[in-house]
């Protein structure tokens, strides 16, 4: 039997051996040439042969493959990317950036006519894509949009008010394939306005998920090199602070970015550290998005060193690549229960026997629990009833325990 671990520990249940459902994805980085990597000012984009390359790297496949959008870059761009995921059966996750935009100009709709026409090719496509504009607006200088930004034209409540009113362009044109992602970044950087990591939140009805960007920069930058002094973090410290000020945000949250460098501590152990620290520390986290690549920041790759990289092989092995599951339920469920979407459950018993299920919130409170007798082998289904929430359910059939988190509408 298949236990989810996260829930397991949430819910005082036996555990099993089976991990957590988790998904990959990537900005893939060029796994087979790493010498023209941004170090030296080229971006190696998502082609077929770079995500070919990175699933062969890391031996699984990814289940979302990251893409870099900057305005006014076409749909017509965007879609060959989006046909290469597809293909790949991944979805692609647009990173989608008004560079030389401040909040206030998207506000004063400078960029509309430029959204409309985007939103008109995403609405015409026949699969979902994953949008995320404005992403670590808690950020410094590095974008223009940024509530830190130097020039003191951003502010929390102006770039929420700029998310939503690129989400209402999207809607207001009947677009219905995009999930929204809203990103904060693992550290609130003040160069301009005061900020913080959900000041810039737009609301529950503009995004679907919300995501944070972190690294370990390790000892890579020096006063030196780069006009400050990074130091060696554990996964922990670098989510930890933001994963805790998103607590009262009750939607699906994944990890947009992320990657460790080699510079001043084990990148091996960091690895394994931060997958063993999903369902002690992070329960809520459903997916990891690794930025491999060797970039003016640190050389994030999977395979900066043989050790680096057998750690990570053996980490995403331990999660089977989600396959046939909705996107908009973000997660997947093990083999004794199956989600529908829509606060029904289906499960199988191999054989006859007592069932009992519990529902909890994100932070393991018991909502619901029931006693379903006696049931015969076979299948059977249960209608939990629609909620706006992430769940955390479990199903436990004698000594047999099945645990899965649904997003229902």
């Amino acid at each position: 039997m298949k236990t989810l671990n996260p829930l397991a520990a949430i819910l005082g249940l036996a555990l099993a051996t089976q991990a957590a459902p988790l998904q990959i994805g990537a900005w893939v980085g060029n796994a087979s040439d790493t010498s023209q990597e941004s170090v030296s000012g080229y971006y190696p984009q998502p082609s077929k042969e770079n995500v070919d390359a990175f699933v062969k790297l890391q031996g699984r496949n990814v289940e979302y493959i990251e893409y870099y959008a900057i305005w006014p870059a076409s749909w017509a761009t965007v879609e060959g990317y989006a046909d290469i995921a597809a293909d790949n059966g991944s979805t692609l996750f647009v990173t989608w950036q008004p560079n030389g935009y401040t909040a206030p100009d998207i506000v004063a709709g400078k960029a509309d006519a430029y959204i409309t026409k985007f939103a008109s090719g995403v609405k015409s496509y026949p699969h979902e894509v994953w949008l995320r504009p404005l992403h670590e607006a808690n950020g410094g200088d590095w974008y223009s949009w940024a509530v830190g930004n130097s020039s003191k034209k951003n502010t929390n409540e102006n770039v929420a008010e700029a998310y939503r009113h690129i989400v209402t362009i999207f809607k207001n044109a009947g677009v219905t394939n995009v999930k929204w992602v809203w990103t904060t970044n693992a550290s609130n950087i003040t160069g301009g306005n005061p900020t913080s990591f959900a000041g810039t939140y737009p609301g529950d009805t503009a995004c679907d998920y919300i995501s944070i960007d972190g690294y370990n920069f390790g000892t890579f930058h020096t006063v030196a090199n780069s006009g400050w002094a990074s130091s060696w973090q554990t996964f922990k410290q670098v989510i930890g602070p933001a994963y805790t000020a998103l607590a009262n945000i009750d939607k699906p949250l994944f990890i947009a970015e992320f990657g460790s460098s080699e510079s001043g501590g084990d990148k091996a152990k960091w690895t394994r550290d931060a997958f063993a620290s999903l369902s002690t520390t992070f329960p809520r986290i459903f997916a990891l998005m690794i930025f491999s690549m060797n970039d003016a920041n640190g050389d994030w790759r999977i395979n900066t060193t043989e050790a680096s990289l057998t750690a990570w092989k053996e980490c995403v092995a331990q999660y089977a690549p989600v396959t046939g599951i909705a996107a908009r339920t973000a997660l997947s469920a093990p083999s004794f229960a199956r989600a529908s979407g829509l606060g029904r459950i289906a499960f199988d018993l191999e054989s006859a026997g007592a069932v009992k299920v519990r529902v909890a919130d994100l932070q393991g409170n018991l909502l619901e629990s029931r006693d379903l007798g006696n049931l015969p082998a076979g299948s059977h289904s249960l209608d939990l009833g629609r909620s706006h929430g992430l769940r955390l359910v479990s199903l436990q059939a004698g000594n047999r325990t099945a645990g899965l988190r649904l997003t229902v509408d």
